[in-house]
């Protein structure tokens, strides 16, 4: 039986830029996730579940291949094309995880840059899973794939809210997970990104 699951993004403001003087690099550091506490999108991680996928992309982080892209895509799988961060660290403080990302000199990167010079951005993970409704626990069926930078929510609640966490996709080994009606298509929610990505540049180029 196929199994589906919804892509789930949790938004953190606790960061903050750190730029080295010495090679210029642009670094991202600050709370990345926290567990056992009600998030603004009404959902609570337990720490069990949320420590467990942490060890799973750590080994990502120590190969140096634990991307984030600009933005959250319509899509679970990274785009090599979109990708403006590399995750370097993450560490427990109770129960927060700090973690510290490289700013890249890719395309998305250099977007990011300018974005942050400019003003705040957040870091935010990208994962699939379901919700109990009931107590707003995540599921122990998360999986965790990886943080993104984003943009202040309150500029457009509804597009991430609607776009992102409306679409389902296929899972393997996950069981008992309820399959709901789509409320917008992949092709859709691509096309929607693509405009908000042209907004962010052209609002760059009107700046410089």
């Amino acid at each position: 039986m196929t199994k589906f699951a919804k892509l789930i993004t949790e938004t953190s403001f606790d960061v903050e830029l750190s730029e080295s003087k010495g090679d210029k690099e642009f670094k991202i550091v600050g709370i990345y996730s926290s567990a056992e506490v009600m998030n603004n999108n009404n959902r609570k991680y337990k720490k069990d579940t949320l420590s467990r996928e942490v060890d799973k992309v750590m080994e990502k982080v120590k190969n140096r291949c634990l991307w984030g892209e600009l933005g959250h895509a319509p899509q679970p799988e990274l785009s090599p094309d979109r990708i403006a961060i590399l995750t370097e660290s993450l560490e427990w403080k109770g129960n927060d995880l700090y973690g510290r990302s490289k700013v890249l000199d890719t395309p998305m990167g250099n977007i990011a840059k300018t974005l942050i010079k400019e003003g705040k951005m957040g870091i935010s993970s990208r994962g699939l899973g379901t919700v109990d409704e009931n107590s707003g626990y995540v599921n122990e069926d998360f999986r965790l794939i990886c943080w993104d930078l984003v943009i202040d929510p309150s500029n457009s609640p509804s597009w991430i809210n609607g776009i992102y966490e409306g679409k389902e996709f296929e899972i393997y080994g996950i069981k008992d997970v309820k399959i709901e009606e789509e409320t917008i298509t992949e092709a859709q929610a691509k096309e929607e990104f693509k405009k908000h990505i042209w907004q962010v540049i052209d609002q760059i180029k009107k700046n410089l």
